[in-house]
């Protein structure tokens, strides 16, 4: 699962550092703590559409409504943990699948990365990565929205305008 508009924005806070030669400097901090920012936003939403659309098979109109606002509530804490609190709400076997697919990966160490140093710039600490240690993070906390949409049992045409 790609998004466009960050593969963008890194691409071009990667370009200012080395035509500035900005690399070590507070630029980097700067780019590296919006760009921690724009991923956790963009991927609070996601893991709301996800677990909305999931939700969206009833028929029931009471049932979607709280399943909606139930969605928009799990999406504002996304750590490993809640997630799988998240699937868990489903049942164990979404919980355990989620799990067993990204537990002590790449991919979980990545996120985590993400989370704690957005964090942290949240609340005035800032970030304790590179712009590189980001990009890397990045890219490879893209397979934890993989695993939560497996977990889900998302079909293709489910998630087609995402990637």
């Amino acid at each position: 699962m790609r998004f466009a508009m960050l593969d963008r924005l890194i691409s071009d806070c990667e370009t200012h550092l080395q035509v500035h030669n900005a690399g070590g400097t507070a630029i980097e901090s700067y780019f590296v703590q919006y760009i921690l920012t724009r991923i956790c936003a963009e991927y609070e939403n996601r893991i709301g559409i996800l677990v909305r659309r999931r939700c969206s098979r009833t028929r029931d109109a009471h049932v979607k409504q709280f399943l909606e606002r139930s969605a928009r509530e799990a999406a504002k804490r996304f750590n490993i943990s809640d997630i799988k609190g998240t699937l868990e709400r489903f049942g164990d076997d979404y919980k355990t699948a989620f799990h067993n697919s990204i537990a002590n990966t790449a991919a979980h160490v990545a996120w985590d990365n993400i989370y704690t140093n957005r964090h942290g710039v949240a609340h005035g600490g800032g970030a304790q990565m590179s712009f590189m240690d980001l990009k890397r993070d990045y890219a490879d906390s893209l397979l934890v929205l993989d695993a939560i949409v497996n977990a889900l049992s998302l079909r293709a045409r489910e998630v087609r305008d995402l990637k």
